[in-house]
């Protein structure tokens, strides 16, 4: 049997002894979807920088936390791309975040903090403040629950809501253009799916704002190979909008365990004041309470307002910092706040 504590080894996304323990704590944490190794290991070897750390935590014999690091001397972090929804960070909810991570720094070279991004308190609860831990809010997050019928579930939602998509509904069938929805699951069927999701992107504001998903993006890649993972085991899906023989929206999603996550939208802008991806949306949700075995459909991205119309619900994601010491503690704090005020923007008598 190991002894407790904490192992550190080089990353490698090839090897699948680290790929089964992950994958396993994950499911004996009854962690997201999002969480899995098929997600963060392809990541991390698609996007992440070289000389990533893995950790793992053993407690009686099993891992009971894991975590893949940004490593590098005083102030690691753990692994984060815009990609994630959530941080590289699993843990038993029942161990102290800022007991793992204090014992995690002290396998560090001169270990001082240990910066720990985007949090779901769902599987880590969130620390209270303290010498050594501060936390601050990452975003509020929205998320649906999937319970009883759809129609019940549709009466609820805004007069507006429902009265705007039977109206766009009206209008295509009225300029006699059919509409379509495709769900592909298949892995031989994800490589089609990204490319056509990045074309479709890279015509909108997101290509202008340098944010998109093009054909040629080290993103394009790591969704493909992501989701076709996934789809291997019948967790990936991608929903198609078609007016006509047109693809206008597109969604790609994944769901294990009555978790459905959305992890890309896009649409074809030119459809405006049409919102193909509203229509599409409406239609995936009544397919999804059809279903019976989804319990909750979580959006993980920034709350607006667009999302209260289909949803009441949203919690908190947050930052933890956990220092070594007190003493750690107060001059990460102070060097943070003077660069916070060195870097603040000059104001003056005008």
């Amino acid at each position: 049997m190991r002894a407790e504590g904490w192992s550190i080894e080089a990353f490698d996304p090839a090897n699948e002894i680290a790929r089964t323990q992950w994958n396993g704590l994950v499911a004996r944490t009854r962690g997201s979807v999002v969480q899995r190794a098929e997600f963060i290991f392809a990541c991390a070897a698609v996007l992440g920088k070289p000389g990533l750390r893995l950790a793992f935590f053993w407690q009686a014999g099993e891992v009971a936390a894991c975590a893949l690091l940004q490593w590098r001397w005083c102030l690691p972090d753990i692994f984060i791309e815009s990609v994630l929804p959530l941080g590289a960070w699993i843990q038993q909810p029942a161990l102290s975040l800022e007991t793992l991570a204090g014992a995690l720094l002290k396998q560090v070279p001169l270990g001082a903090r240990l910066g720990i991004s985007q949090i779901d308190p769902l599987y880590a609860p969130q620390p209270a403040h303290s010498a050594h831990a501060d936390t601050l809010p990452y975003i509020q997050t929205p998320w649906l629950e999937v319970t009883g019928t759809y129609p019940d579930y549709w009466a609820a939602r805004g007069k507006n809501l429902r009265t705007n998509l039977r109206k766009q509904r009206d209008k295509l069938a009225a300029s006699g253009i059919l509409t379509r929805l495709e769900i592909l699951r298949a892995p031989e069927d994800m490589a089609r799916a990204v490319t056509d999701y990045a074309a479709l992107e890279s015509l909108g504001w997101k290509a202008a704002g340098g944010t998109a998903v093009s054909a040629d993006h080290p993103q394009t890649r790591f969704y493909r190979e992501m989701l076709e993972r996934y789809a291997l085991q019948g967790q990936a899906r991608v929903y198609r909008y078609f007016f006509g023989e047109q693809l206008v929206a597109t969604e790609l999603c994944l769901c294990a365990d009555g978790e459905f996550v959305i992890l890309k939208t896009t649409y074809d802008e030119s459809t405006a004041p049409l919102s193909p991806a509203s229509l599409l949306r409406q239609e995936m949700f009544e397919g999804l309470f059809g279903e019976g075995d989804i319990k909750r459909v979580e959006f993980y991205g920034p709350l607006k307002e667009w999302h209260t119309r289909w949803t009441p619900n949203s919690r908190e994601i947050y930052h933890a910092n956990v220092y070594a010491c007190a003493t750690a503690a107060t001059l990460v704090r102070k060097l943070k706040a003077r660069r916070e005020v060195l870097t603040a923007p000059a104001t003056g008598a005008s």
